[in-house]
């Protein structure tokens, strides 16, 4: 039987990388050990070092949820459930994997807690589902062993909520551009944008002089006679330029629209001597009171909200924070025909013709007990 000799470079080689992973080792496990004031010998070789280690202890718990969601009331829904998972972090802030968590949620608008499901965190997603409370669901997490170490998440189960952050949803399944309740002097209204996601449409003026339209929403709840919780929210990012009233200020908003003998319906403008608009029957009135929805050169968010009621109710124009609100105009439930709806409304002071007018909305969002 041959001897082959073993090749003793080759072993070294392999003693001296063992050492040096061996050494570095070592210089991590001592880095821990620091990073936690724990005391250890300089003689202490791996094995000992790796007995000093702290045991990991769940401190800290997070809700990762990206995903909003419709409900499935009516054909308007695209999306019926949330994906959410929990991250549980030691006292050092690093990540826990496969720690048995649990979930509970009660109603937003106030009730007991109830068992939603055990999980597994970083290893099983939560998948929140939407039901008949509108109102929504607060969500809490926490560690199965220790529920002191909690975490919550609040998701409102909004009747439909289109949102240009979310590219799931488009515009175009909640805006009825192919029925508008008022069109004057709109030669066409051009939504393949909105087919791919975005949130913006553009309106083509057909000839020169005012441009108006209205644009119902798909599949709202009821305003007329609703529950005074109801709310349809429009949302825009409205940037004051320096145009004159009298050279074609454009305009975006919201209101109540249809066959009755008054509409409630506004304008945010971007305009330089006025932000703001108001209609008498179909007809906006001009009033160049500066009520400070806009600000020139900043983006700021203008919202409409139009609330339901038993005997009818104002539409209300706001900033985000509300410290500005006002209504425009107002309109009888005893008046209002079967056409009438909440809408987008467009408007062009001095448009030419064959303008290409580009409309983004921010969010469409509409609640509902």
């Amino acid at each position: 039987m041959t001897f082959n000799p073993p090749d003793l470079s080759e072993i070294l080689t392999n003693e001296q990388t063992l050492n040096s992973r061996l050494t570095s080792m070592q210089s991590d496990l001592r880095d821990i050990l620091n990073d936690n004031s724990i005391s250890y010998s300089q003689n202490d070789g791996v094995i000992p070092l790796i007995r000093k280690l702290p045991v990991p202890v769940p401190t800290t718990i997070e809700w990762n949820c990206y995903a909003s969601w419709l409900t499935n009331d009516g054909p308007q829904s695209g999306h019926d459930s949330a994906r959410g998972y929990p991250v549980v972090r030691d006292q050092s802030g690093t990540y826990i994997p496969n720690v048995p968590v649990t979930v509970r949620r009660k109603p937003i608008s106030g009730g007991s807690w109830s068992n939603y499901g055990t999980y597994v965190s970083s290893n099983d997603d939560v998948y929140m589902y939407p039901d008949s409370n509108k109102d929504g669901y607060i969500y809490e997490v926490y560690v199965t062993a220790n529920p002191s170490v909690s975490a919550q998440l609040t998701m409102p189960q909004y009747w439909f909520n289109y949102d240009d952050s979310d590219y799931e949803y488009n515009f175009d399944r909640v805006l009825d551009t192919a029925n508008p309740l008022i069109s004057n002097n709109v030669r066409s209204i051009d939504t393949t944008y909105l087919s791919y996601g975005t949130n913006y449409f553009y309106v083509t003026a057909d000839a020169t002089g005012e441009v108006l339209l209205a644009i119902p929403l798909k599949n709202a709840p009821t305003i007329v006679g609703a529950n005074s919780n109801t709310n349809v929210y429009i949302g825009y990012d409205v940037t004051r330029g320096n145009t004159p009233s009298s050279d074609g200020m454009f305009g975006v908003g919201g209101g109540m629209v249809g066959n009755g003998s008054r509409n409630s319906m506004g304008i945010f403008l971007d305009a330089s001597d006025m932000d703001f608009r108001t209609t008498y029957l179909s007809t906006f009135r001009f009033d160049g009171t500066d009520k400070g929805y806009t600000e020139s050169g900043v983006s700021k968010e203008c919202i409409v909200r139009i609330p339901g009621g038993s005997g009818g109710a104002y539409t209300w124009y706001e900033n985000s924070d509300k410290s500005i609100s006002n209504y425009a105009g107002y309109w009888y439930a005893s008046q209002l025909g079967s056409t009438y709806a909440p809408c987008v409304v467009v408007y062009k002071s001095n448009a030419t013709a064959g303008e290409r007018i580009k409309v983004t909305v921010k969010y469409i969002r509409a609640t509902s007990p």
